[in-house]
């Protein structure tokens, strides 16, 4: 815990947790965090591990889900160039895909998740502090 490497360098825009739209009142919950970095920005591997997914979510675009053993595994969405491939083992720091343009207009993010044991966890408290 608060360890590993940021998956790209940038700041925090959106953080874990429920949240209340001040505007509407309605509650959202951001099982990750975002991490504001420019369009086209290498994505690492926090962590060694197998590519255990690459799909597409919409609202989150290209996914990819590491395992990292242990039951850990960490999520990154709003990617493109995808380097890596299902199954394939990588080390920690890799470059895994890119930051995506985003298609409406919004600035360009790392959407990131750390899961634990089928839970999420507020990945702010495993990456290492700047």
């Amino acid at each position: 815990k608060g360890n590993l490497n940021w998956p790209v360098q940038g700041r925090v825009t959106g953080k874990f947790g429920k949240a209340r739209n001040p505007d509407t009142g309605v509650v959202i919950e951001n099982v990750g965090i975002d991490i504001r970095a420019t369009s086209g920005t290498p994505v690492q591997s926090v962590l060694d591990g197998v590519v255990s997914t690459v799909t597409y979510i919409r609202g989150h675009g290209n996914v990819i889900i590491i395992d990292h053993g242990g039951g850990f595994s960490t999520v990154y969405a709003q990617i493109d160039n995808i380097t890596v491939y299902e199954n394939e083992y990588i080390q920690m720091g890799n470059g895994i895909a890119s930051v995506a343009s985003p298609d409406n207009g919004s600035t360009a993010r790392l959407h990131f998740e750390v899961w634990g044991n089928q839970k999420k966890l507020n990945p702010e408290k495993w990456l290492s502090s700047r």
